[in-house]
């Protein structure tokens, strides 16, 4: 037990490292980025980092509560705009994940039901636990999804914030705080409350992401039935940070080794990746009348929650990111897998 705790409190502490440094450098989502690097390098020289579970879920209900107090009576109506971008991304996402999956069984010596399995953006542990109900290699599906997610994590939220700065400088930034009577210590402690609460409720309901989903609505409706959820800023960026090392602690030397056996496999997914946030994110941005924000951070291939909590930090419309990213996981998840079986009968 004291090897566990003196593990833990390193790890933290080399995550709390990582997102100061990149913070304070000004790095976009530094915060989560600088302890997903600083922990996976420390797990990869070390294998001694840890981190557990359980502070997922209270990560993820910290997350719902965020882009609850962001949502009141204006934003419920306008959640009504989203049924057309989730259904262009859900169908962009299956179209391009087949082909990917189709391109690498025939130039690399990878199954079809790995292959499409591999380029697939869900959750890495739900895809290693699906391979063998689809006749997939787990090994192989969990190396390239590794790929699939860091890229999704590290590198296409910094291209975003870029883009965006470009071509709509406008919606980049966090936005303003609420001021007033909601910034109260009662307020914020109802919120947290409320949070925790829906978020066990969540976690317990074994509905996909429901530690962050139930507390999301859960906060939004005490939000637009009073107006006082609150939430301050050094929690969102604790959260950032927690994030940060609970996915480097997940990167581990094997899995970076097998790269050298997947090379032409790995190339493959990444492309799949990028084309898969900017083919949809700025078709979603021309057809549906989304900010561009948010239809690119809507777009990227990673967790919903970490989505989020870029794009709270970064711009975009934060509970639309969110919803369009359950959508998208939902529909994948349960459609995939039938499609797969299909494939490859």
């Amino acid at each position: 037990m004291t090897d566990i705790i003196f593990w833990l409190c390193v790890t933290v502490a080399v995550g709390v490292a990582g997102s100061v440094l990149l913070y304070r450098l000004g790095l976009p989502a530094g915060a989560m980025v600088g302890a997903i690097v600083f922990v996976g390098a420390f797990q990869i020289l070390t294998g001694q980092g840890w981190f557990p579970k359980v502070v997922k879920t209270a990560v993820q209900a910290l997350v719902g509560g965020f882009i609850g107090q962001r949502i009141g009576r204006e934003d419920v109506r306008e959640l009504r705009t989203v049924l057309k971008p989730a259904l262009l991304l859900f169908f962009g996402i299956v179209i391009m994940n087949i082909g990917t999956g189709l391109l690498i069984c025939r130039v690399a010596p990878v199954d079809t039901a790995t292959a499409i399995l591999s380029s697939m953006p869900g959750g890495m542990t739900d895809v290693a636990l699906m391979a063998p109900d689809v006749g997939a290699d787990p090994a192989q599906s969990t190396a390239l999804q590794l790929v699939r997610y860091l890229i999704a994590i590290l590198i296409l939220p910094q291209v975003n914030v870029q883009l965006c700065r470009r071509y709509a400088p406008e919606s980049i930034g966090c936005p303003p705080e609420k001021r007033g009577s909601a910034r109260t210590r009662r307020n914020l402690c109802m919120t947290l409350a409320i949070a925790a609460v829906s978020g066990v409720m969540g976690k317990l309901s074994h509905f996909p992401a429901g530690a962050m989903v139930f507390p999301m609505f859960a906060v939004a409706a005490f939000n637009v039935r009073t107006g006082n959820a609150w939430l301050p800023k050094r929690l969102k960026l604790a959260a950032q940070c927690l994030a940060g090392v609970n996915i480097g602690v997940t990167i581990t030397l094997a899995e970076l080794l097998t790269f050298r056996e997947l090379l032409i496999p790995a190339v493959a997914v990444a492309v799949n990746c990028v084309l898969v946030n900017y083919v949809l994110g700025f078709l979603i941005h021309r057809t549906c009348g989304l900010d561009l924000p948010t239809s690119l951070f809507a777009s990227v291939p990673a967790g919903m929650s970490d989505m989020a909590l870029v794009s709270l930090e970064q711009g975009g419309d934060a509970p639309k990111v969110a919803v369009l990213q359950l959508v998208r996981y939902l529909c994948v998840m349960a459609f995939m897998p039938s499609l797969i079986k299909i494939l490859t009968a």
